[in-house]
């Protein structure tokens, strides 16, 4: 995956994990899908969809230039990104087998992307 494609790719990424991570803040913060309107009410939530809808938009770049057996592993790298993110902002642990599974995953996708 090369140039524009690649960083679209990226951008889709961050903007799928940054909105993992704001529904968890939204989650914690009193957010509640039995309650919808605590949802409509949630910065967090709203800014959440929001980032979710705008990864629809850079994902759909990315496909129109990539094979989608290449770009698709690419967005396992959200596998690595929202545990390393929750660690910090949310105190989460990472056992010893999550961080053997996102090696697993950072070199399954090196793999692909370079075909």
């Amino acid at each position: 995956m090369k140039g524009s494609a690649l960083l679209f790719a990226v951008i889709t990424v961050v903007l799928n994990s940054a909105a993992q991570l704001l529904l968890r803040k939204a989650a914690v913060t009193g957010a509640t899908p039995t309650l919808p309107l605590s949802l409509l009410k949630s910065p967090w939530f709203m800014s959440g969809i929001v980032a979710y809808a705008v990864s629809v938009l850079t994902w759909l770049l990315v496909l129109k230039q990539v094979r989608l057996a290449v770009a698709a592993p690419f967005v396992a790298l959200v596998y690595v990104a929202v545990p390393l993110a929750s660690r910090q902002l949310f105190a989460d642990q990472i056992s010893g087998r999550m961080w053997l599974g996102m090696a697993f995953v950072v070199l399954g996708v090196t793999l692909v992307a370079k075909q």
